[in-house]
């Protein structure tokens, strides 16, 4: 039987939701992906393109109240050489701000290249460069969820 996608959502809006969003954040773009912990999969929603904290958690507010995750998960950046990444007190502040105004649990994992794969995986299928360049931040939030996915279930 094919679900709409109101079914789909209403199923996912129950006690046992599964629903994760995830983000790929970055100082002009962040990249948005969902996905259902029960099966380990995700895919790409959308990249948000702001100027302001507030721009970007107000577009975050809508994606949030459309999908209703049970949880976020966060790419958190990381060196080679174990020092702090440049971007790593801003990513931490987002989590906060997103844990804060959501209610919601933050979990952050690592998400070193993840922009690298994502930009391969598109031009492995062929995405032509102006395109490619607008979904990357929303392939890696997809590979940063199906990370924690494979890692959550490891866990268990």
């Amino acid at each position: 039987m094919v679900q709409t996608r109101s079914q789909v959502l209403a199923l996912s809006k129950t006690k046992t939701n599964k629903l994760f969003l995830a983000f790929d954040y970055g100082g002009a773009r962040v990249g948005v992906a969902m996905g259902d912990a029960s099966i380990g999969i995700a895919h790409p929603v959308r990249t948000i393109a702001y100027k302001t904290a507030r721009e970007l958690m107000d577009e975050i507010e809508i994606i949030v109240k459309e999908w209703s995750p049970s949880a976020l998960v966060v790419g958190m950046p990381k060196q080679e050489n174990g020092k702090p990444h440049i971007l790593e007190k801003r990513v931490n502040r987002f989590c906060k701000t997103l844990e804060s105004r959501f209610e919601l649990m933050v979990h952050t994992i690592d998400e070193s290249y993840t922009s690298v794969e994502a930009d391969q995986l598109l031009a492995n299928n062929k995405v032509r460069w102006a395109r490619r360049k607008k979904m990357i931040d929303m392939v890696a939030a997809q590979l940063i969820l199906e990370d924690f996915f494979a890692n959550s279930l490891e866990e268990n």
